[in-house]
């Protein structure tokens, strides 16, 4: 797999785009209190899969793909859910995995090693495989997951020019070697 995404350079990009976190997080509140509402308005919907230990991660992303007029669909933001998570919990994850175009895993060391991430993958793997799943990796540095090869028949973001523009500088990288700019593959 080629470099990670840097948890630094993904808040680095959305803070730069917005001036500042503040900012950043009284955007995605407003987008995400219309997002699961009107569904008419996004050109593609996402399934984000995530640890929740990532929450403040996941919120960047959101914002990222929102810009990019995607409506993304996370666990926590659903009212419909409470914690602790139930068998009901897992029904709704289920569908909303069906529901949703695309499916990322946001696939930092703490997504790799949590049973709801692989389980909410192996759902992804049957309902989006390989045309509408990607691996978003993300990590404190540079690296691979020891253990865990089977990621390497997943399709995953990868910077192309290794700079912070997000909609024209990403590209979704096939395990045979395809690549398709990330814009293109949020489109189909």
């Amino acid at each position: 797999m080629a470099d990670f995404i840097t948890k630094n350079q993904l808040k680095s990009y959305v803070e730069l785009k917005e001036g500042t976190l503040n900012k950043t997080i009284a955007l995605l509140e407003t987008v995400l209190s219309k997002a699961v509402k009107d569904r008419s308005q996004f050109n593609t919907s996402v399934f984000i899969s995530h640890s929740h230990k990532n929450s403040d991660l996941v919120e960047y992303v959101v914002a990222l793909l929102t810009r990019l007029k995607v409506e993304v669909y996370v666990d926590w933001m659903d009212d419909e859910l409470s914690y602790p998570p139930t068998g009901k919990t897992a029904v709704k994850i289920k569908n909303m995995i069906d529901a949703n175009k695309k499916f990322i895993l946001l696939a930092t060391n703490e997504g790799i090693e949590s049973k709801w991430c692989n389980w909410e993958l192996g759902l992804g793997d049957v309902h989006k495989y390989i045309e509408h799943i990607a691996l978003l990796p993300v990590a404190d540095n540079s690296g691979n997951w020891i253990g865990n090869e089977y990621l390497q028949i997943y399709p995953y973001v990868d910077k192309k020019y290794k700079s912070l523009e997000w909609d024209d500088e990403y590209t979704v990288i096939y395990p045979d070697g395809k690549k398709k700019d990330l814009i293109d593959w949020l489109k189909y």
